[in-house]
């Protein structure tokens, strides 16, 4: 299934979160929540749309969080955080694109998205401007659940998944890592690559691994730009964009895939610097009609739009 992407050069933002332990700072004193999440941010594709779900924490709400399966760490805003007088915990080292960052977190007694609830989940906390959202639900919440990000509709489930078996739907397994990382064993122009769909990037990126082979099998246009990249934590590098002419993720086929390339400490955090990897970002995943997760039996359904399949997109 081929599925063309067009090309564009703005500012990125992306952000993978994990957390470990650090240092004690106190939490910000703000007492008023942030604007309302943005449903719209700028990528090298332009602008894609950033689905939530709605949370009670503690019993109030709902709140419109993200979903992030590239986190293992759930994240409050601080406004949010504040407003709820949550208790403060033990402070973390949030790893993002350009390193660790240490922030403050909070305990929440329960954290719902409908029926389904954690208790006593510790959250990182962030400033609400940079995040965008009341907060962001990650791999620490998500667990096993199944997510469905269904375009056509503008909304985001979760829970089990029912597999659809039609000719614009291609399923592509993926297996589970030990830190509940969930790899596609993907190739670019053939080569081997892992990859692993992050929903809480807005952009996709690839490692230096990736990049160098990319180069010398000349799988990579020539045409190069410089992009800053921004997390959510505040943070921000320099990484290059270009295009890759071909990614393949099982019968998906992505061409000129606008992809940005850089020294980024996701990749070293997640034990993906040594070979060649990249991470898909809501901006190509947005694409498709929908995209379901489906941890339980194993399996990524990519449904293509009926729009992309009258035109040049097939099967293959």
């Amino acid at each position: 299934m081929d599925s063309p992407i067009l090309r564009r050069r703005t500012l990125a933002g992306m952000l993978a979160l994990v957390a470990s332990p650090a240092l004690s700072r106190s939490l910000p004193e703000s007492r008023s929540l942030p604007d309302r999440p943005q449903t719209e941010k700028t990528t090298p594709l332009g602008y894609v749309r950033r689905m939530t779900v709605q949370v009670r924490i503690n019993d109030h709400g709902p709140y419109a969080f993200l979903v992030d399966t590239g986190a293992n760490a759930s994240v409050i805003s601080s406004e949010l955080a504040a407003l709820l007088g949550l208790p403060a915990g033990r402070p973390v080292n949030l790893h993002g694109i350009a390193g660790p960052e240490m922030v403050n977190t909070v305990t929440a007694a329960s954290v719902a998205v409908g029926r389904r609830a954690r208790k006593d989940l510790v959250l990182s906390v962030l400033p609400g401007r940079y995040i965008q959202a009341p907060g962001i639900l990650g791999l620490d919440w998500l667990g096993a659940q199944g997510l469905v990000l269904d375009f056509s509709r503008d909304e985001m489930r979760l829970g089990s998944i029912a597999p659809r078996t039609d000719d614009q739907t291609v399923s592509v397994p993926v297996k589970a890592t030990r830190s509940g990382l969930h790899l596609i064993e993907a190739s670019v122009s053939g080569a081997a690559t892992l990859a692993f769909l992050d929903t809480g990037s807005t952009t996709t990126v690839g490692n230096m691994a990736l990049m160098q082979r990319a180069i010398h099998q000349k799988a990579v246009s020539t045409d190069w730009a410089d992009i800053e990249l921004q997390s959510l934590t505040g943070q921000s590098m320099t990484g290059r964009l270009a295009a890759l002419k071909s990614v393949s993720l099982g019968k998906v086929n992505l061409r000129n895939l606008p992809v940005v390339f850089g020294p980024v400490h996701t990749f070293d955090y997640w034990g993906l610097s040594d070979r060649p990897a990249i991470l898909i970002g809501i901006d190509v995943l947005n694409a498709f009609e929908s995209v379901a997760l489906d941890f339980t039996r194993g399996q990524v359904h990519f449904r293509l739009s009926s729009t992309a399949a009258n035109g040049a997109a097939a099967m293959s």
